[in-house]
């Protein structure tokens, strides 16, 4: 979302037509591969790093890394949780790439879902997306909230991330979130796989387009049509 313009015209990316071998993805796949190739520790401590814990060598003495890529959520794991935001750690927006893609911003998030279509639980569904309701959530620390109006964040990290993701310029939700089952296990395999064997992309996104295809349900454009030809600003 900051090399192509994908992000911006589709925010859907495990239903659109778009494949994973087409040339402006495997240009992310690869950018992502040239920091993972420099990475201290090398693709074997890369891969047997849980994302939970991957940030706790900030705090230690000396420290074993000076920053953590991570979401905002982050803050309530690891040995995050036993410091304070602001002054044993701080952040900064992931840096923009290309300029016109400037202000992008990825954010997944939790839903709710009815099963039963009654008055009391329309009545909570409604509640649930309230200013006062997501006080009591974003107060704790490590969540933000996509309702303006919500302003009880703890400190001043979790404020500024939440101004960043209500002013972003592009917003994409997390795709691997959004991923049927079966596309999103290939997915994330596919990743741990490509840590390990760069020389492996090709076959990678060819495996990746095969299972997309059949996460799509039959007769669907997306499992119909061909890839469109890639936007010429990316």
């Amino acid at each position: 979302m900051r090399t192509s313009s994908f992000a911006s015209q589709d925010p859907r990316p495990t239903t659109t037509k778009i494949k994973f071998s087409d040339p402006k993805i495997k240009q992310a796949w690869q950018a992502f591969g040239d920091v993972a190739a420099s990475s201290f520790g090398g693709s074997s401590t890369i891969n047997a790093t849980a994302f939970q814990t991957a940030g706790d060598p900030l705090f230690k003495s000396p420290p074993g890394c000076e920053f953590l890529h991570q979401a905002s959520f982050i803050t309530g794991l690891g040995a995050f949780k036993a410091k304070k935001a602001g002054t044993d750690y701080n952040f900064f927006p992931f840096p923009d790439i290309d300029p016109q893609y400037a202000g992008a911003v990825e954010g997944a998030g939790d839903l709710f879902g009815m099963f039963h279509d009654t008055e009391a639980a329309k009545s909570l569904m409604k509640y649930l997306v309230t200013a006062p309701a997501q006080d009591v959530w974003v107060k704790i620390g490590g969540a933000l909230s996509a309702n303006k109006n919500a302003t009880s964040y703890p400190d001043d990290i979790s404020k500024r991330s939440a101004a960043l993701l209500q002013n972003a310029k592009i917003f994409a939700f997390d795709a691997s979130d959004l991923m049927p089952n079966v596309l999103q296990n290939a997915f994330l395999k596919g990743i741990v796989d490509y840590i390990k064997t760069p020389s492996s992309l090709d076959q990678i996104l060819t495996t990746l387009d095969a299972a997309q295809a059949s996460a799509q349900p039959q007769g669907s454009p997306a499992a119909a049509s061909p890839s469109p030809s890639p936007s010429p600003s990316s």
